[in-house]
């Protein structure tokens, strides 16, 4: 008997075994009935089925090991996509689920082998055939599985970090009027004030990424302003929280152009953060606006102390990047100064392409510079 006629044949025996191996995968499978169990389990043995008899060629044989197939559906309703978003639901691990599939795979040869000892030409073809589409079904579920626990993960940080950003505030407000009743005694407001403004750029960083893994993106409101007015304004609110660093602006050219105000805002904030993290306490940092150009203005943020490692400086502005350095268990003079999420540049590198522009980064002996490139008006859309 052909393996695909005995699997079709045989469907309710094959099943039992699904069922019992399902009801083994714990906690999740704990309170779970037979029809939860069983799942998509029939429809995938049956999509095999259909994929062991379709005609193949040479050429679908190989990208189909490579799992490349052109054939393959991409329907989001194939069973073996649907059984990983409803496995992900029900709250099994990936591994549990993967090893339904080697558990599927075992049953069925086991019980073909006892009902069909003796081995002929076509059963080794029908063997082949079966495990190319086993392999198929499992890799499609593997990667929906991925991805819906990527979302609800994203979807849980992005709540998170809105949800935060209340008690955040009210914390601010309380400190803000701490300093304003007591400023003789300002150190401990200081302190949660810094610890405050960290966590607000930590948490708008998350917010941003995964908006942007949400299929979202950055989406900007660019209006006219003056740029170096509004660098000032920003360097005076991370003043007012690092009172003992050196902030200096230079400018030259034309400030005019048209950027949304809190994007670029949380860029500065970004940069600037960073190089108060990483430089040298004792040397000013620089921020120089360039508006000598026609239809672009640099922004660059200079600063000294121990250069980025040249193996990083490719991916710097990748998410989840950061580099380890001496500062960053040192969290008595700067509260949170080891908290990094390696999301700041890569928030940066997002708000210069919605607006057109770029940004990047050159750190020679103990000199860094991170440089923002922002036409002066964003293309149409700016997202």
């Amino acid at each position: 008997m052909r393996l695909s006629v005995f699997i079709t044949s045989n469907l309710d025996s094959i099943l039992r075994d699904w069922v019992a191996f399902a009801g083994k995968q714990l906690p999740a499978a704990r309170d779970m009935d037979h029809v939860a169990l069983l799942d998509h389990g029939r429809t995938i043995l049956e999509e095999i089925v259909v994929n062991m008899d379709r005609i193949e060629g040479e050429a679908e044989r190989k990208t189909k090991s490579e799992g490349t197939s052109q054939e393959a559906s991409t329907s989001a309703n194939v069973p073996s996509r649907s059984h990983a978003r409803q496995r992900e639901r029900q709250g099994f691990e990936i591994g549990q689920m993967v090893a339904e599939y080697r558990a599927l795979r075992a049953t069925v040869l086991r019980l073909w082998q006892a009902a069909h000892p003796q081995l002929r030409d076509q059963d080794l073809e029908d063997m082949v055939r079966f495990n190319e589409a086993i392999d198929q079904a499992l890799a499609e579920s593997v990667d929906v599985f991925v991805e819906e626990v990527d979302r609800a993960r994203d979807l849980f940080l992005g709540m998170m970090g809105h949800d935060l950003r209340g008690p955040l505030s009210t914390i601010a407000s309380c400190a803000a009027i701490g300093l304003r009743q007591r400023p003789d005694d300002s150190r401990h407001a200081l302190l949660t004030l810094r610890s405050v403004a960290q966590m607000k750029a930590l948490l708008n960083d998350l917010m941003e990424y995964t908006a942007r893994r949400l299929g979202r993106g950055i989406a900007i409101a660019p209006a006219p302003m003056l740029l170096d007015e509004f660098v000032r304004n920003t360097l005076d609110e991370i003043n007012a929280v690092y009172p003992e660093r050196t902030l200096a602006v230079q400018n030259h050219g034309d400030m005019q152009g048209q950027w949304d105000r809190t994007r670029l805002h949380q860029a500065l904030s970004n940069l600037v953060f960073n190089a108060v993290k990483y430089a040298d306490s004792a040397l000013p940092i620089e921020i120089v606006i360039d508006g000598s150009r026609q239809d672009e203005v640099q922004l660059t943020v200079y600063s000294a102390g121990k250069p980025i490692a040249p193996h990083l400086l490719p991916r710097l502005f990748d998410p989840l990047v950061r580099e380890p350095r001496d500062g960053d268990s040192d969290a008595s003079q700067h509260p949170l100064a080891g908290a990094n999420l390696g999301l700041g540049l890569y928030v940066v590198r997002e708000i210069a392409l919605a607006h057109g522009g770029s940004v990047n980064v050159v750190s020679q002996g103990a000199n860094t510079a991170f440089t923002l490139s922002l036409p002066r008006v964003p293309p149409t859309g700016g997202a």
